[in-house]
């Protein structure tokens, strides 16, 4: 259930940038939002973030392999997920994000790999979700 004017942040984890896109009040569009090197100041700067932007739920982009498959990525992805629910405390789903970041590459937006990889995600979700409505 969607809450009114509430945003989603999309994230595309990696372990030394995390790029981040976040939805517009109505969670139809997702637009590039920031990266964030994955420092000691790493969760303090995610969490001002989504208090910032009354963000209500994060969406992060899960790496299976091509066949569809958990790789080693994926396991690292998983336990930043949980490390996410713990520091946020907000509700956090998965998005299967193969080739992402060909894609973003591929757009010529002008933005960081990281971040537009972020906004695909975060796309791919918000459409996903109206299809279901």
């Amino acid at each position: 259930m969607k809450k009114q004017g509430a945003r989603i942040l999309g994230i595309d984890y990696g372990t030394k940038n995390v790029g981040l896109a976040i939805s517009d009040r109505e969670q139809n569009q997702a637009f590039v939002y920031d990266t964030l090197k994955m420092t000691a100041k790493f969760w303090e700067q995610l969490v001002e973030i989504c208090e910032k932007e009354k963000i209500d739920k994060i969406v992060v982009g899960l790496p299976l392999s091509l066949k569809g498959e958990y790789t080693k990525k994926t396991e690292e992805v998983v336990y930043f997920v949980e490390e996410l629910e713990n520091q946020t405390k907000l509700l956090v789903e998965t998005q299967d994000e193969r080739l992402s970041s060909v894609e973003a590459d591929k757009t010529g937006s002008g933005h960081g790999r990281d971040e537009e990889a972020a906004r695909i995600i975060l796309q791919s979700y918000l459409d996903r979700e109206k299809n279901y409505i």
